[in-house]
């Protein structure tokens, strides 16, 4: 399965395995060389040059090192960048780690040293893209606990956030929430649905729990109450006919009296039911 990621945090020109919008400087016979942070530029070879593109003309590339070594240019979409996670396949494993696949014409490399277990070609893992200190290359880790919930996260409930699931455990699937933290999806919120590993979802916060992970809803907040007030609300008509005694009009301790619910629930569950008949 090869994930591309919808949402990526935005950054500055001139980084390394982001996608950068760089000015073109001039033009030769194997490509472009477009604006970089060294004197020379990074080149951007002829197979990637978009048609009529002129000098002076900004384009959005994405930065790497080829089989060389070289800083290098590509239009190709990578299925993530550093600082993201995502599910990739490995592609191939040689004496001194495995290669997975990301989208672009040199696959990314993980060392031993960031592996769980020995990654074996033709399986899929999800991964961290970073900026490795010592070799100043691309690489990933599937050591996800170093670099994910090391900071706290500040979100307000009702936030929309990314989510991507990483597996299941006794009470909901876990999730790696905007690339950066630890997230939950309960059982009981999920209405049945099946999340696979490595899926990217749209979800919104519920709470902050103390240990600074994330409880999520993959509806906005507020419309799990309303499903459940509309349920309450179906289960009092089968049992009475389908007729209740009070309405929107009624008195709202009529309504918590016959429904157990406020004026204000009522209303917004007759409203969910009126719309699903």
């Amino acid at each position: 399965m090869k994930l591309k990621l919808i949402h990526s945090k935005q950054s500055p020109n001139y980084a390394l395995g982001r996608i950068c919008s760089l000015e073109v400087l001039r033009l030769v016979s194997i490509g472009a060389y477009l604006e970089w942070s060294n004197e020379d530029g990074v080149l951007l070879p002829k197979k990637y040059l978009p048609d009529g593109v002129q000098v002076g003309d900004k384009l959005n590339v994405f930065i790497y090192h080829d089989n060389e070594g070289r800083l290098i240019a590509t239009t190709l979409q990578p299925y993530a960048q550093v600082g993201e996670v995502a599910l990739l396949d490995c592609v191939s494993v040689t004496a001194a780690g495995a290669f997975l696949d990301w989208g672009i014409h040199k696959d990314v490399f993980v060392p031993f040293s960031e592996q769980n277990d020995r990654m074996q070609e033709g399986h899929s893992y999800i991964v961290y893209l970073y900026v490795d200190h010592v070799s100043e290359k691309i690489v990933a880790s599937a050591k996800l606990g170093k670099h994910i919930g090391n900071k706290l996260p500040d979100y307000t409930p009702g936030t929309e956030v990314q989510a991507i699931i990483t597996g299941r455990n006794d009470v909901g699937f876990r999730a790696i929430v905007d690339h950066s933290y630890w997230g939950i999806l309960y059982f009981d919120s999920l209405d049945a649905h099946e999340l696979n590993r490595g899926l990217s979802v749209k979800a919104y916060i519920i709470r902050t729990r103390e240990d600074g992970r994330l409880d999520l809803s993959l509806n906005p907040i507020g419309y799990n109450k309303l499903l459940g007030d509309a349920e309450k609300l179906l289960d009092l008509l089968k049992k009475n006919a389908n007729k209740l005694t009070v309405g929107d009009k009624s008195d709202a301790g009529e309504i918590y009296k016959q429904t157990g619910l406020s004026k204000k629930s009522f209303k917004s569950a007759i409203g969910r039911l009126y719309k699903e008949r």
